[in-house]
């Protein structure tokens, strides 16, 4: 009975549903203007883009990526070399150990992103490169993590600056690689 007194208010309503509604597509087809439609799920969508370098094909976008995230992993070589030196406030019975394991784990993160460009320019198998790409991840934050466990300050340091790089374009060859 309200509402017939009252019959602009239905319009109105159905009005402001239809411009959200408007409003909302027009937003979301804004906010991927610029982006590689291969990262459009990445969290870190610019970045992404200029990793896959105008990519059309999954198979292209993710040997691309896992290039980038291989010459930016090889890019810390400098700092590996050294490493030793930083200071990680690590007593010095530990430092020599968790210095080796860094070494180890980027020199193996560099050997699975190889294999990961291997299997997705060779075979287009994009399951064994998410792997590889994932158990280089892995290795990457074994390093981050033996510093801390063993007591040791990784925040700021030199490394953990370009590990934080690494780990997002590590994160783009994933989200390229999962888009349907």
């Amino acid at each position: 009975m309200a509402l017939r007194n009252y019959p602009s208010f239905s319009i109105l309503f159905v009005a402001a549903a239809v411009a959200v509604a408007l409003f909302a597509a027009g937003g979301a087809e804004a906010r991927f203007r610029g982006i590689n439609p291969w990262c459009k799920t990445s969290d870190y969508k610019m970045l992404c883009t200029k990793m896959v370098k105008g990519a059309t094909t999954q198979t292209d976008a993710l040997a691309n990526a896992v290039q980038a995230t291989l010459d930016a992993t090889t890019r810390v070589s400098p700092l590996l070399d050294g490493l030793a030196a930083q200071e990680f406030n690590l007593p010095n019975v530990t430092k020599d150990s968790v210095v080796s394991t860094c070494k180890d784990n980027f020199g193996a993160a560099v050997d699975n992103l190889k294999d990961a460009l291997f299997y997705i320019q060779s075979f287009q198998d994009t399951y064994t490169t998410i792997d590889r790409v994932q158990t280089a991840e892995t290795a990457l934050y074994t390093c981050s993590d033996g510093i801390t466990e063993m007591g040791g300050r990784w925040v700021d340091t030199p490394l953990a600056k370009a590990s934080k790089n690494i780990f997002k374009f590590a994160s783009n060859c994933l989200a390229v690689a999962t888009q349907m």
